[in-house]
């Protein structure tokens, strides 16, 4: 390297270790020169240097050096900054359009190997904030553990099946702890005679009679709601079954608790029957199934 060009990365690094106290995102223009540059260590040495004055600077910050250390083959110190990385945002994956595969092959393989821990570090937090009333700050990191859970690759994702279960159900019970109540409907007048309608024909349902159970397999109550106390669960779940003996819908009449109502729907989903048969021919019907539990 001649001594022009040195000259040069050195006032590189100087600028951006000068700047980040004025202008935040602006202080990371020499480090991008310089990685633009292939100047991967001089690049380093200015990260170095910065002092974030924002965790959004820091984040970038961050993304620069692991795109360095990646560049410059050293692994094992660029998973330990992407780890940081998925720590801080954990819904942050590079573009294709800004990166390599081979850099988003490098935070692929970290997140599938961090982002288990961190989203069950999220529900933990969020439950916590639930069982202390405070259901927007639990509604807000249950979403984040969903979309966390969601933006996962198979196994890892497959193995959070029952977390996501559990964080989708406290967030619609945090969802309905935060919504407001409903307007009161307006007093009637003393003139005023309410109006009569006449109740609308029961819907037509084909007899279930010689419906035949192939698989009927209740899933068990959550560890969550276990681990509430002895008690009993009772609840009503209506289904759809078409001629094949196959659940074309399933629907919650009562419910039996709102965290084990998703479980369940799901589960009903893969029963299977024997449809009745009119004159031979196998029919489509429904069917109502009590469920009972105790814990």
């Amino acid at each position: 390297m001649n001594v022009t060009v040195r000259l040069t990365i050195a006032a590189l690094v100087f600028s951006a270790s000068a700047a980040v106290a004025q202008s935040g995102a602006d202080a990371l223009d020499p480090i991008r020169q310089l990685y633009a540059s292939a100047e991967y260590e001089e690049a380093l040495t200015a990260l170095g240097r910065l002092q974030s004055p924002t965790p959004t600077t820091e984040l970038e910050i961050n993304r620069y050096r692991a795109l360095c250390l990646i560049a410059l083959n050293r692994s094992s110190e660029a998973d330990r900054v992407i780890e940081s990385i998925v720590a801080a945002d954990p819904l942050y994956q590079p573009s294709a359009s800004d990166a390599s595969p081979h850099v988003r092959a490098a935070f692929s393989t970290v997140r599938q190997r961090v982002l288990p821990a961190v989203a069950r570090s999220l529900y933990i937090e969020a439950k916590a904030a639930y069982d202390r009333k405070a259901y927007a700050d639990a509604a807000q990191t249950l979403e984040k553990t969903v979309r966390v859970i969601d933006t996962m690759e198979s196994p890892a994702k497959d193995e959070l099946a029952d977390l996501r279960v559990l964080a989708s159900g406290f967030l619609d019970l945090s969802k309905a702890a935060t919504a407001p109540p409903p307007a009161a409907a307006p007093a009637a007048t003393a003139t005023s005679k309410p109006a009569i309608t006449a109740p609308p024909p029961a819907p037509a349902v084909p007899p279930n009679t010689g419906l035949v159970v192939l698989r009927q397999d209740v899933p068990p109550l959550p560890f969550s709601v276990v681990s509430l106390g002895p008690g009993v669960y009772t609840g009503v779940l209506e289904l759809q079954i078409d001629e094949g003996g196959n659940v074309t819908s399933a629907r919650i009449i009562q419910s039996v608790q709102p965290l084990y109502d998703r479980i369940l729907l799901n589960a009903a989903r893969d029963w299977k029957y024997e449809a009745p048969r009119i004159s031979g021919k196998p029919i489509a019907t429904m069917k109502r199934v009590e469920i009972v539990l105790k814990r």
